[in-house]
């Protein structure tokens, strides 16, 4: 794996290529040459790349949001793109976004049913 990359960088134009080994046993490939530069971090036992960032700094063009050029192939994260706990909540794009639902079937709703509660007290008055 690692040798296709390197070989594949420097058909790209890439001139000086460095390779090394992260802590966690991963391996990180930076490439560059006049203008641009790419670092590949990939798990050398099952080959899957975890990150792919190349950054050209001659790109005087910004993109849709202003921000510096630079792109990532490839990201990690267990975060739900629908979800808007931090901004308002419009109810319908989420199961864990109703902190307003007091149903007994939302088990991190904060708020709680008490129909259900009142019926319990009224069974241990009888006894």
């Amino acid at each position: 794996m690692q040798d296709a990359l390197i070989g594949q960088l420097t058909q790209q134009g890439f001139t000086r290529v460095r390779v090394s080994n992260t802590m966690l046993g991963r391996v990180r490939i930076y490439a560059t040459s006049p203008g641009k530069s790419r670092e590949i971090i990939f798990n050398p036992r099952t080959g899957e790349i975890l990150r792919d960032y190349w950054d050209d700094e001659d790109d005087d063009d910004d993109d849709l949001f202003g921000t510096a050029s630079g792109s990532s192939g490839s990201s990690s994260g267990g975060g739900d793109s629908s979800d808007d706990r931090s901004g308002p909540d419009d109810r319908d794009d989420d199961s864990d976004d109703d902190s307003d639902d007091d149903k007994d079937d939302d088990s991190d709703d904060d708020k709680d049913d008490d129909e259900d509660d009142s019926d319990d007290d009224k069974d241990e008055d009888d006894d």
